[in-house]
């Protein structure tokens, strides 16, 4: 007889091998029909919210695998929220506008901003950018993002745009915004200004030189000291940007440091001593002094290979208004007094040139000093004559061969050190002062209002409240302008008569109005009459006549007012957003930029929460670069192994630090996806002949094992939950994987195939564990679809299981199908206590079976002895052992403790493979066990 014929093997369409590729399109195309999105808006129509406001990427390229790994982190929070009950807008949104799309442009282009023309060029930009918005959108959609696709966000929106200088004309009219000639961070190969977002670090060799600034009149200095009339002193100054020195116009010293007049400690010619430059003159007279800190003598010495004999010293308050001669220009160079100066590095003199530096501008107004700026936008010198037409490259070595010249130069060296690039080029930047427009950050006490404000918000991780604490207290003011063409203008104008540039609240209320329906381009395109009220005149000298200014907005400042272009202006969103989510680069940028100005306006923070995550890296922690080889396209995961493994990716790392990815990574994913899969698959076809709506099933009526994994199922989801609360993606999935893997897959899905195959279909208790497989398996679904989407839609769709379901898993809430009058501390605790004997069972099963005594558990019979409590309670289960170790029998005793394993009596039965005495006693069914035998005749009667 055929005995499998007879026996309830498991049926589903659910396939084991997933073929993720070509599934996953069916499952958008689901998606689509069901207008998932707005069925799901209309579902908790009415009920608390949860926004998310997703920050824009920018739409100049196609996106890689951190903008994969950013939406979908936001896509499993808000598919979490809708599942708990939450209604969850979400407006994805592009940063369309900037030097991104700008500098990618001419780079397709090949032209620079000097050979375009700039209304052709926006033109080309904006259809540029949305091209890229298009590619982006369907990328996204395949991750199975949820959002409202038809409705995006763009800054270069009209509507948009015109709320961005709504909220400058705030500022304006608030006295936050003003003109000033400041140093900024510069770019000479993109000719623009940058953020301080827009500013990355990286390692460059520059020239590391110790000078000499010869003291016009010593005397100041020589009052207290030895008979030195005739000597001369020089200050020691320490640089790595010779080329600066052209401008500079003082050396600064701390007030309160030691400072000491130093001699060589012995009279060996200068170019014989060891260390000194060969570039020094020879004949220097070494009677010389020279003048630096004191703590930094030793370092010094070490540095440039010389021994200092201190003559005198003196804190450095009364080196101040000393007159010292430029190394190479026929000026003085006076000494100030700045407290910036470092304990650990260089001379303790450090040259300022306040048109290179933030804190060198600092002192030019309490000094009086002069700022020189010759260097143009492209980083060329106009002047000196000497200098003229040269680049920094070129005005450095020649800073270098006139300080040669003139023995100036103590000790030149190369070093390797970290600084300021352009995030977009890669080049070096140069600090340049500049006239730009600027957000004051301490203007009505702002600055303290933002301190105070982020007290407030949770950051996720926690440290982030710590670094944008410190960035926000040492933040200098918002440069708010850019010398580009692509972005929002500032609708300056400038005076014919005077020259004075105008930011007016009109003028920018009009701009408002006007962007609003014809979008800005038509501030290069309409005439600047459109734009300036009746009778308009000059703030300075009262004329009429003006011309328009063409600056464009910081980039930055566009996306930052997205709280109050999208978030206060959207009628499904509600102000402040709950989260704002990015990767932790974001605390410089897009967070703080968000912050200051929703805090200058509407006095709250525009976020509730700040969760970031960490870069994506290489299998050896290196940054993903094109140059390195090193980058690993989320197209091609997708189109090889399917977006749900990029899904699980992003949940099963912790993303509080950087993430790794590599193919070996992503094959790892696979077996745990796989793992997953075949546990779901398993449970699902075991349940194609059971009815909930006919098998419904009292907990206290089921089997003790089925009624402890209900428990456990209970504490599972308890955990799952908490951990999604928590945004601890990664131990969620570890849950989730450990209960497949090993609570299910090890032990009950192991355990139940005897009762699940072999008992009657209807059974009591087949029904029982089928109950207990049903529920399993609807919140295991709901628990992995946050991560696990596709997959998740795709069980949900198994008709025959679910009959009269939600047409989508998502529509569902987790606490549907959970009764926590099922989870029974007391309970677990008796299995807990089973299951560490089925451990230790299991054991010596095992080594039976290296012995060769048996070949398979079910060919074993078990003797356990116990002795007192545990004889009692093990007793009790003596009937149902041999279900949970998978033996043909269990025997117990008294006696001392003892676990001992023997080949089962009897013969093996062909149904169930248990060995049993009684089989072969049923002459029809001969090869068969009674158990197996009541089964079959059952079977017949019913045929």
């Amino acid at each position: 007889m055929d005995y499998k014929s007879t026996l309830n093997l498991p049926r589903t369409n659910f396939s084991m091998k997933a073929n993720l590729p070509n599934l996953e399109p069916k499952i958008l195309l689901l998606w689509q029909d069901l207008k998932i999105y707005h069925r799901l808006r209309e579902e908790r129509k009415g009920r608390k919210k949860f926004i998310l406001h997703d920050g824009p990427p920018y739409a100049n390229g196609s996106i890689h695998i951190g903008h994969a790994l950013n939406k979908i982190l936001k896509d499993i929070i808000l598919k979490y929220k809708i599942m708990q009950g939450f209604d969850c807008p979400f407006i994805v949104g592009w940063d369309c506008h900037g030097l991104p799309v700008e500098h990618q442009l001419f780079k397709e282009l090949n032209l620079t901003m000097h050979d375009v023309d700039i209304v052709d060029f926006r033109k080309k930009a904006k259809d540029f950018a949305l091209k890229f918005v298009e590619l982006q959108k369907q990328d996204f959609k395949r991750l199975g993002i949820f959002s409202d696709w038809d409705n995006p966000y763009f800054t270069l929106n009209p509507e948009y745009e015109s709320k961005v200088i709504e909220l400058l004309e705030y500022l304006v009219g608030e006295g936050f915004i003003h003109r000033a000639k400041l140093p900024v961070n510069w770019c000479g190969r993109c000719e623009t200004a940058l953020a301080e977002a827009e500013v990355e670090y990286l390692n460059k060799e520059s020239d590391s030189i110790y000078l000499l600034f010869k003291a016009i009149d010593p005397k100041k200095l020589l009052e207290n000291s030895r008979d030195t009339a005739l000597e001369e002193i020089y200050f020691l100054v320490w640089t790595t940007t010779p080329w600066t020195l052209i401008s500079n116009v003082a050396v600064a010293v701390h007030p309160q440091f030691d400072y000491c007049l130093v001699e060589f400690n012995d009279k060996t010619p200068p170019s014989k001593v060891s260390g000194w430059s060969t570039c020094a003159r020879e004949g220097i007279p070494m009677d010389k002094l020279i003048v630096l800190a004191k703590d930094l003598i030793p370092q010094v010495e070490e540095k440039i290979g010389v021994k200092f004999r201190v003559v005198d010293s003196f804190k450095g308050v009364k080196l101040e208004h000393l007159k010292l001669q430029h190394p190479f220009f026929q000026r003085s160079s006076p000494v100030v007094l700045a407290d910036f100066i470092s304990p650990d590095e260089g001379s303790g003199c450090v040259h300022i040139a306040p048109g290179h530096g933030e804190e060198d501008f600092s002192l030019v107004k309490k000094y009086a000093l002069s700022v020189l700026m010759t260097l143009n936008d492209k980083g060329i010198f106009d002047g000196p004559p000497e200098f003229k037409g040269s680049g920094i490259r070129e005005a450095n070595d020649k800073v270098l061969q006139k300080l040669k010249e003139n023995g100036f130069i103590l000790k030149h060296e190369k070093i390797i050190h970290s600084y300021p690039h352009c995030w977009r080029c890669k080049n070096p930047i140069i600090f340049r002062a500049t006239s730009q427009w600027f957000l004051d950050v301490d203007h009505k006490n702002l600055r303290n209002k933002l301190l105070e404000e982020i007290k407030g918000v949770k950051w996720v991780p926690k440290a982030g409240f710590e670094r944008m604490k410190a960035m926000l207290i040492s933040r200098p003011d918002w440069c708010l302008s850019r010398q580009r063409y692509w972005g929002i203008p500032i609708p300056a104008v400038k005076c014919k008569a005077c020259g004075e540039i105008i930011l007016d609240r009109e003028i920018l209320a009009a701009a408002g109005r006007i962007f609003k329906k014809n979008g800005s381009d038509s501030w290069f395109s309409l005439d600047l009459a459109e734009f300036l009220p009746s009778k308009f005149s000059c703030h300075h000298c009262g004329q009429t006549e003006f011309l328009k200014e063409f600056d464009i907005l910081d980039v930055w400042f566009e996306s930052g007012a997205s709280f109050y272009a999208v978030v206060k202006n959207h009628s499904s969103l509600e102000f402040p957003a709950d989260m704002y989510l990015e990767g932790s680069d974001q605390h410089r940028g897009w967070f703080q930029v968000s912050l200051i100005p929703s805090v200058a306006k509407e006095k709250i923070s525009p976020f509730k929460a700040v969760l970031t995550h960490g870069f994506v890296v290489d299998a050896d922690n290196k940054k993903m670069s094109k140059s390195s080889g090193n980058v690993i396209a989320p197209q091609s995961i997708i189109k090889e192994h399917g977006a749900e493994i990029l899904r699980l990716w992003a949940a099963y790392n912790d993303v509080s630090v950087d993430v790794k990815i590599s193919k070996n990574i992503i094959r790892q994913l696979v077996d745990i996806y796989r793992k997953i899969r075949n546990t779901i698959r398993f449970i699902l076809g075991n349940l194609y002949d059971f009815d909930y709506t006919k098998c419904s099933l009292e907990a206290k009526s089921l089997v003790e094992v089925d009624r402890f994994m209900l428990s456990k199922t209970m504490l599972f989801y308890k955990e799952v939950i908490s951990h999604y609360e928590n945004f601890s993606f990664y131990k969620a999935v570890g849950e989730i994987f450990n209960f497949c893997n090993q609570l299910l897959s090890s032990f009950y899905l192991d355990i139940l195939k005897d009762r699940l195959y072999t008992f009657s279909p209807d059974s009591q208790d087949r029904r029982s564990a089928q109950f207990v497989l049903y529920h399993i398996l609807k919140i295991l679904n709901k628990l992995i679809a946050p991560v696990l989407s596709f997959t998740a839609e795709e069980v949900h769709s198994c008709r025959g299981e679910f009959k009269g379901e939600d047409e989508s898993i998502f529509v569902s809430t987790f606490d549907k199908d959970c009764d926590p009058q099922w989870l029974d501390e007391k309970l677990n605790r008796r299995w807990e206590k089973i299951l560490c004997l089925r451990d230790k069972v299991l054991k010596e099963i095992e080594k039976e079976r290296e012995k060769g005594i048996i070949a398979s558990s079910q060919e074993a019979e078990v003797l356990l002895k116990f002795e007192g409590e545990d004889y009692s309670f093990y007793s009790s289960y003596e009937y149902n052992l041999n279900e949970i170790f998978i033996v043909s029998r269990v025997t117990i005793e008294k006696g001392d403790f003892q676990i001992k394993i023997e080949k089962a009596k009897g013969e093996k039965c062909l149904r169930c493979w248990n060995y049993r005495e009684d089989v072969g006693r049923n002459s029809k069914f001969p090869q068969t066990c009674d158990r197996c035998v009541k089964v079959l005749e059952q079977r017949n009667k019913q045929e």
